[in-house]
């Protein structure tokens, strides 16, 4: 009979060494087309900011608020009349408002504490007196002001004030 030939069997090591050939292969093409791509560098910014609008700036008021006056008798005996006129300091932007309609309520809210100040005949010569009406008649002015004008703020008042002598006499006269 006759004999038949073999086929002889592929190593293991053939196989490896075709796929590193094709690996080889496919890095060269890969690089090659790497290397002919064209390349356009960008320079990276940071992202665009646009600026804030500025807030404007806070404008002030000096609003009066009428003049009050009472008689009081000082110190020393004699009466005297005293008058304040308060002034409110505003800060703030948006439009203005007439206060004229509130004016009624204003003159409440000033005079009470006014008038029931404890030592009126200091307010003209202690600051320390002036410092505390100012204090009780913002205290009350404040919430009124900041409902009328809701884009203004109040941020102090001012008491000037003059407490000068009477021009007249108090005469008593007894029966006799």
């Amino acid at each position: 009979m006759a004999t038949r030939k073999k086929k002889q069997a592929k190593s293991g090591r053939g196989r490896w060494v075709s796929f590193g050939i094709l690996a080889v292969l496919l890095a060269a093409v890969a690089v090659g087309i790497a290397l002919n791509l064209p390349v356009h560098l960008r320079r990276i910014s940071p992202p665009a900011v646009t600026p804030n609008p500025a807030a404007p700036t806070p404008t002030r008021r000096n609003i009066d608020l009428g003049s009050y006056g009472v008689t009081i008798t000082d110190h020393a005996g004699k009466i005297k009349a005293l008058t304040i006129h308060p002034v409110a300091i505003m800060q703030g932007n948006g439009p203005w408002q007439n206060l004229h309609p509130l004016q009624r309520q204003l003159d409440a809210r000033i005079a009470n504490p006014f008038m029931a100040f404890p030592d009126l005949a200091s307010v003209t010569t202690s600051t320390i007196a002036q410092s505390a009406l100012e204090q009780q008649i913002l205290q009350n002015i404040a919430p009124l002001l900041k409902s009328a004008e809701p884009d203004w703020k109040i941020i102090g008042i001012q008491l000037p004030g003059s407490a000068i002598s009477t021009p007249w006499r108090c005469v008593t006269r007894q029966k006799g």
